[in-house]
């Protein structure tokens, strides 16, 4: 088994110790399990990009045609919501 060498902060490494000790497990167990976890999880980049790119044509199919302003001014001026507001 290969070993690296990791620096951290002293207060860091005291929590980590604490909780491996907590799991009465070893640090170097209690690392290497938070980075399979890491790996393991990673988030999907592209579906991210792809649900980006998914809103960025929806906001330049919208630009000009719908004027959020106005929209709440119509909903602010209707006779219903002036007589709830009082």
């Amino acid at each position: 088994m290969a070993k690296v060498m990791v620096s951290f902060p002293d207060d860091f490494l005291k929590r980590v110790d604490e909780e491996a000790r907590s799991q009465n497990r070893s640090r170097s167990e209690l690392i290497r399990e938070a980075l399979r976890d890491a790996i393991r999880t990673k988030p999907d980049r592209r579906s991210w990009r792809s649900g980006l790119a998914r809103l960025r044509r929806l906001e330049e199919e919208w630009i000009g045609k719908w004027d959020s302003t106005e929209v709440i001014r119509s909903d602010r001026e209707r006779p219903v919501g002036l007589k709830d507001r009082r």
